[in-house]
Formats: C-alpha cells, structure tokens, sequence
C-alpha cells in the first residue's frame, strides 16, 4: 500500500511540472493593457517569411491571444476597444527599419518605439522584433 502511495505521489507530481512547463513557455506574444498592445512576433509555430504584422495578427486571433476587426486597412478596434471620433489605435515598431521616428515615437517599460511607416495590412514582420497598437486620443 505504501508503495501504491509513493507512486501516485510521483506521478501526481510530474504531471504538476508537466503542466507549469508547458503553460510556461517563455514570454506571451500578446502583452499590455486596454490602452497599449504589445505584439512579439515569434517564429515559433508561424512562418514569418513575407507576412504581414495582419497576417500574424491573425494567427494571434485564431489562437485566442488577440481580437481585433480592421476596415479599409485601418485597424479599428483590439480587445473590443474601438476607434471614436478622435481616438484611434496607432502603429509602432522597434523595426528600424520600418519605423519613422519623426512621425511619433511611444515609450514602453524603457524602450522608445518609433511610428511604423506602413500599416499592418503592409508591414512585413520580423523574428523577435515588437509591434505596439498604442490607443492615442488627439
């Protein structure tokens, strides 16, 4: 009986780290809050060759990390939150390449994201870089 015992304890318990390993697997793509969005791409489980940040944001979609709804190639709400008469949810990237910080720049835990040159339904993502949907008021 003490051995059934000892046994169940173990399995019990590996079953335990099984389960905190696989529901932590590093840093979440999807970060923020209502008001700031913080996408980071991963290759891992997508193919970011030639897609679009539209593209990754329908994968996100489609595994339930994100929703949003995009009009005329303008993204019009995330997470429910919808663009208003002067409210609108704004693009920045730590893409260099592909940011203008001329445009406008946001600041997130440190770090200064310039204004994406390109929406979403254009910018080609990059492995590792961030996308921040930033809801601005003007």
């Amino acid at each position: 009986m003490k051995k059934i015992a000892t046994l169940l304890t173990a399995l019990v318990a590996a079953l335990v780290c099984f389960a905190l390993a696989a529901c932590n697997n590093g840093p979440k793509p999807v970060q923020g809050d209502e008001n700031t969005v913080v996408i980071t791409v991963s290759s891992e489980g997508f193919d970011v060759a030639n897609k679009t940040l539209k593209d990754y944001m329908d994968y996100l979609q489609e595994e339930g990390e994100l929703t949003y709804e995009m009009a005329d190639g303008m993204v019009t709400s995330i997470n429910g939150k919808a663009n208003t008469t002067n409210s609108y949810w704004m693009l920045y990237t730590s893409d260099a390449e592909n940011a203008n910080d001329s445009w406008g720049t946001v600041e997130y835990e440190g770090q200064t994201y310039g204004s994406a040159i390109y929406g979403a339904d254009a910018l080609t993502v990059k492995d590792g870089c961030q996308y921040i949907w930033e809801y601005q008021t003007f």
